[in-house]
């Protein structure tokens, strides 16, 4: 691999968020200080000095950004208190932005006003979109908007399809970011002495990882991975019941309150709602290094998520009480909260690290093992390729 220096890089990924290295003296504390770091997998000295070198490729192809869980460990114990944590998440969201293809996540990322102007952008669209099927498919008049009350069942055919859009488009996107990720980060491998059912054994790393999140309770801060599962499988029980299960939550006769399913989606959002308001108490309070510093775009997840969330359980009791009318203003400020948060954080956001994270353990799983079966044909010593 030929690597150019390009000395712009800095100021590039300065574009992106913090990223201080004006005080580092190459100390490599912050490597020494991170239980996650390994010999095939150093971080985050070795990606301060690729930028400040102006290794462009060497950065985009790094997997070690993502193998970071963002504890703050790094940040606790440099000397300098440069912060090496934020720089690994400026970091993160600069690497995002050449995986994707559309150019959103980089316009999204590098600038505040256009991040929330793209979520307000979504959330006035579905108010339009709503108003719009009320009007031209139901034929109500705009007069009756603030006085006919009317049950929910008319719209569960269009919001069927509508849900499955919002949940699926995104998902295709961020699977296809995952693909030019996957060109970025194991571009050379194919130069190893690699089988290719490493890619179909090691698959198990990958689903360990997406379901388990254990790396993240192997920081010091041990607390913070029970919660953190907790809303990732919150989450991710979610999205499978809006693609999968969604008939369940429509029907009056499943709506009744005492039906199992319904629960089900009772304990999700307690979980969401666990999760996200943990995180918010967390970066007020300031108690530790991986709250004591947070930018917007890590205050905006959390809170749409319990945004979504409580509107949800809004809905739920309004139309549990029979207000008919209030049910509908309830459901069109849940679904403008829910709807950009799906459309814009899952694909472009904060939310892209669900598969980017145990994506880039995946693979550098498969270039561990690749590695050391290529010093087993060369005859390298086990102690030694260990």
């Amino acid at each position: 691999m030929t690597n150019v220096c390009d000395p712009t890089l800095l100021a590039e990924v300065r574009k992106y968020g913090s990223f201080d290295v004006s005080g580092c003296f190459n100390c490599g504390s912050c490597t020494l200080g991170c239980v996650l770091s390994t010999d095939h997998a150093s971080f985050p000295r070795r990606q301060t000095r690729q930028v400040l070198m102006g290794l462009k490729q060497m950065v985009l192809s790094s997997l070690e950004p993502w193998m970071c869980h963002d504890c703050g460990d790094c940040s606790t114990v440099c000397p300098r208190e440069t912060k090496p944590r934020d720089g690994m998440a400026t970091l993160r969201r600069y690497i995002a932005s050449h995986y994707d293809w559309t150019g959103i996540t980089a316009k999204i990322n590098s600038s505040k006003i256009r991040y929330i102007g793209s979520l307000s952008f979504v959330a006035v669209l579905v108010l339009f979109l709503a108003v719009a099927y009320h009007v031209y498919m139901v034929k109500m008049p705009l007069s009756d908007f603030a006085s006919t009350p009317m049950p929910l069942k008319h719209m569960f055919p269009m919001m069927t399809h509508f849900t499955l859009a919002v949940v699926l488009l995104p998902l295709f996107f961020l699977l296809s970011f995952a693909v030019r990720m996957y060109r970025f980060t194991m571009r050379g491998t194919e130069k190893m002495t690699m089988a290719p059912n490493l890619y179909f054994t090691e698959a198990k790393t990958f689903l360990y990882h997406l379901t388990t999140h254990k790396k993240m309770g192997e920081c010091h801060e041990k607390s913070r991975w029970p919660k953190h599962l907790v809303l990732a499988w919150g989450v991710m029980i979610k999205l499978s019941l809006l693609v999968f299960a969604l008939s369940w939550f429509q029907t009056d006769k499943l709506y009744q309150i005492s039906h199992p399913q319904r629960w089900i989606g009772y304990l999700i959002t307690a979980f969401i709602i666990y999760g996200a308001a943990d995180i918010l108490v967390s970066r007020l309070r300031k108690k530790k290094e991986v709250y004591k510093s947070s930018d917007m775009w890590d205050w905006t997840f959390p809170i749409l998520l319990l945004a979504a969330a409580i509107s949800g359980i809004v809905v739920h009791i309004v139309r549990y009480a029979g207000f008919e009318l209030a049910t509908h203003y309830a459901y069109a400020v849940h679904i403008m909260i829910s709807v950009p948060l799906l459309v814009i954080e899952m694909p472009f956001g904060k939310w892209t690290h669900m598969i980017y994270r145990p994506m880039a353990l995946y693979f550098q799983s498969i270039k561990e093992k690749a590695l050391q079966k290529q010093w087993s044909v060369q005859g390298v010593p086990s102690h030694v390729a260990s």
